[in-house]
């Protein structure tokens, strides 16, 4: 009967060690949850893990311990029939095992509860450090923005202070030139009242000028008109005995032309050449005189103004087999016949004054020259020595006789006077036997 107690008391133990065995079975398997977990942690998990490594080996020794006793109580249940005193000494070991055992397990349960803290707290701390890393590291974001922005104001600063040098030496540079400027002023002022003080005797002087200015320009305006009058007079007046002379020259012709010897007759040519020459010159006279008196501005295209030019002036032309080649011409403000009448003298003249044998070439030209437009009319013609080029726009200045080239003598001084007119110059340039070539500014006149 005893034995039977013991063998199930042994069998109660064995299940109950069982049991134990398996619940530190789960207990080992979260240990080791918590091992691998812990492994994880941050430098501060290590120093619990060391612990938890000494639980682990004490566990594993407790184990093997168990597995000894385990052993022990399996040869003790193979003695127990033979040896029942070993039974019964083994059966109070096994009391103090169990005794110790379950001291041990209470040692573990604290130490597991202890673990449990240390995790939570551990967690706690990884948690903080966690927050902690993110402020760290916006801080040190903080801290490279911030260390930028240092470099970018170092950098302007360092800017900053070389301009800050420059506009120094520029203001100490500018504050000499102010000095010399000051002292250059008080030179200028002191010149300026001298000149003030000129300029009012000037003015004086300039308004007792302007009055005679005035004076001469009322009798150059009377004079002008006189001579006006007096040129048409004048023409009227000569004409008519020059009429007169011609009609009894031709009387007298007709009359005794059968009694005059070849003498009488040349006395007689000359007369009437004389006559004509006197009424040409009468005539262009006249029209020099009356050049400008019915002056009207209007938009012209000199263009159009050349090719009426050269149909009136076809006949000759033609005659003379000449070429001429307009280039394209402005459109200006102008008094429209006295500009028709400047090119049809400068035309005719092109095509007067020709080598023998030679046909003409005319070109007519415009360029812009800032303000005002340059015409040229160039020819091939016998052309003119420069001693004469002043001389030529003279009135009734003829550099050949009648017998080499008709005319008056007055086209040039025409021309010379329609240009004044429109406040432009006319000139020359020439070279004998090669040709010439007369320049002419026209500004755009305003009305």
């Amino acid at each position: 009967m005893e034995n039977n107690k013991k063998s199930d008391e042994l069998i109660r133990v064995y299940k109950e060690l069982a049991f134990e065995l398996e619940e530190k079975g789960k207990v080992l398997a979260e240990l080791m949850i918590a091992r691998k977990e812990i492994i994880s942690q941050s430098d501060e998990k290590g120093k619990l893990q060391l612990a938890l490594k000494a639980a682990y080996t004490e566990l594993a020794f407790q184990k093997k311990e168990k597995c000894k006793r385990a052993d022990e109580l399996e040869i003790a249940n193979i003695e127990l029939d033979f040896q029942k005193v070993e039974k019964a000494k083994r059966a109070s070991e096994l009391l103090l095992a169990n005794k110790e055992l379950i001291f041990q397990n209470e040692e573990k349960g604290k130490r597991s509860a202890e673990l449990i803290i240390a995790n939570i707290e551990l967690a706690f701390q990884n948690q903080e450090k966690a927050k902690r890393a993110a402020e760290l590291v916006i801080a040190n974001k903080e801290h490279v923005f911030q260390s930028e922005e240092k470099e970018k104001r170092s950098v302007e600063l360092s800017i900053a202070n070389v301009e800050l040098i420059f506009q120094n030496e520029e203001k100490e540079k500018r504050a000499a030139e102010l000095i010399v400027a000051n002292k250059e002023l008080a030179y200028q002022n002191d010149e300026k009242v001298k000149r003030a003080a000129e300029l009012g005797v000037a003015n004086i002087e300039l308004a007792y000028q302007n009055a005679e200015k005035e004076k001469r320009a009322t009798e150059l305006i009377m004079v002008n008109k006189e001579l006006e009058q007096f040129a048409y007079i004048a023409s009227h007046d000569l004409q008519q005995p020059l009429r007169t002379v011609s009609n009894y020259m031709k009387l007298f012709e007709e009359k005794y032309n059968e009694t005059f010897d070849e003498e009488a007759h040349k006395y007689l040519q000359s007369v009437n050449n004389a006559t004509k020459r006197m009424s040409l010159l009468i005539t262009s006279l006249l029209t020099f005189s009356q050049l400008g008196s019915n002056k009207t501005l209007k938009m012209v295209n000199c263009g159009k103004v050349i090719e009426d030019v050269i149909e009136d002036l076809q006949i000759l032309i033609k005659t003379s087999k000449t070429t001429i080649v307009v280039a394209e011409m402005p459109i200006l403000n102008i008094y429209e016949t006295e500009m028709r009448q400047l090119f049809q003298n400068l035309i005719t003249n092109a095509i007067k004054f020709q080598k023998v044998g030679s046909v003409a070439n005319i070109s007519i030209l415009a360029i812009r020259i800032e303000e005002k437009w340059q015409f040229a009319v160039s020819d091939n013609g016998i052309g003119i020595d420069s001693i004469y080029y002043d001389k030529i726009f003279d009135i009734f200045q003829r550099l050949h006789g009648n017998k080499e080239y008709q005319g008056s003598g007055i086209g040039l001084a025409n021309c010379k006077k329609i240009v004044q007119m429109h406040h432009g110059e006319i000139w020359l340039e020439s070279l004998p036997e090669i040709g010439t070539t007369f320049y002419f500014t026209i500004p755009n006149l305003t009305l």
